[in-house]
């Protein structure tokens, strides 16, 4: 460490190592001219453009497009350990027998028709809070009425909110995300907003003494257009064919007489917006039962096809035999 105290010229690192260690070094350093180093571009030059011939992409983006979804690496890593990938659910899917696929798909309904009043209870939070205020601290008024006007402006925004979700397919056994049954939940808001708001012109109107105005129905095909903004709804409202209408005949056809006569008494008491509300709800449900039908149809004919393959292969179980003597194929 004398260089730290000495005047003279300071040695270089090189000098002060080992001589053994300082000839190792001599021998291994390359030789020849040294290569040109980089030039440093300056901010605005531009740098060379990537050719477009497909033939010089990448190994990873050409398997990117093969990635499965659920792969968290999108860029081809492990693409070859996902090409024989099969969801979880397929394969509990393929170990299900006929009672499984049976229960599952009356469990979804149930399922859809019980989620129904939780979203009208969402949609109707403020009202239900109106009237849990009321039952909580009433004022004398309210006292004397029971809480009548805040129970019947909840019981009346519950019972739209469940009609108009049914109207726009939230009971349909289609697969879709929560985003989706999230979105139907908003448009069903809009709606009983928008009629809301022309109940309070019809009424005040009537306390003006003034014309009646007249409004187009809040599920026309114009105002579900308008209130779900171009996003896609469940069949029974965005299909042409559904939204076009069906007549009251074809409506009655699917009913039995004792609840056709029931379903008669009760909208003849309605007024003709909310027999058309009530008409767009039970095709909901028509259309909500016809796909559980037809779902469990098609639980029935791949069952009765399995079996005809046990049958052939000479595999047939003691369930399949009873089912045959009693019929079934």
């Amino acid at each position: 460490m004398g260089w730290l105290w000495s005047s003279g010229e300071r040695s270089s690192a090189k000098d002060t190592l080992d001589p053994s260690l300082r000839e190792f070094l001599d021998a291994e350093a390359p030789t020849g001219p040294k290569p040109p180093l980089p030039s440093k571009l300056s901010p605005t030059t531009p740098k060379p453009a990537e050719s477009l011939n497909p033939d010089h992409r990448t190994s990873s983006q050409l398997s990117t497009s093969t990635v499965p979804s659920q792969s968290q690496f999108k860029d081809g890593r492990y693409a070859d350990l996902w090409k024989n990938y099969t969801p979880q659910s397929v394969i509990n899917e393929r170990g299900k027998n006929e009672q499984d696929k049976l229960r599952d798909i009356v469990d979804a309904y149930n399922e859809r028709k019980s989620d129904i009043g939780r979203v009208a209870l969402e949609n109707c939070a403020f009202e239900y809070m109106a009237q849990y205020e009321c039952f909580r601290s009433p004022s004398w008024y309210q006292t004397a009425t029971l809480c009548n006007a805040e129970s019947r402006r909840f019981n009346r925004c519950y019972d739209l909110q469940t009609k108009f979700l049914k109207a726009l397919g939230y009971l349909t056994m289609d697969s879709r995300s929560a985003e989706d049954s999230e979105r139907i939940q908003m448009h069903a808001d809009k709606l009983y907003q928008q009629f809301r708001e022309q109940e309070q012109l019809i009424e005040k109107a009537k306390e003006e003494g003034m014309p009646i105005p007249r409004f187009e129905s809040v599920l026309s095909k114009d105002n579900v257009a308008r209130a779900v903004a171009g996003k896609p709804l469940s069949n029974s409202l965005a299909s042409e064919e559904q939204a076009t209408i069906e007549s009251e005949s074809d409506i009655w056809s699917h009913i039995k007489k004792e609840s056709r006569e029931e379903y008669e008494k009760k909208m003849a008491k309605m007024s003709p917006e909310d027999q058309e509300i009530e008409k767009r709800a039970l095709l909901g449900e028509l259309e909500a039962q016809t796909g559980m039908a037809s779902k469990v149809g098609k639980v029935f004919v791949e069952e009765s096809i399995n079996r005809m393959k046990r049958r052939e292969a000479g595999q047939a179980t003691i369930g399949d035999t009873i089912k045959h003597l009693w019929g079934w194929k």
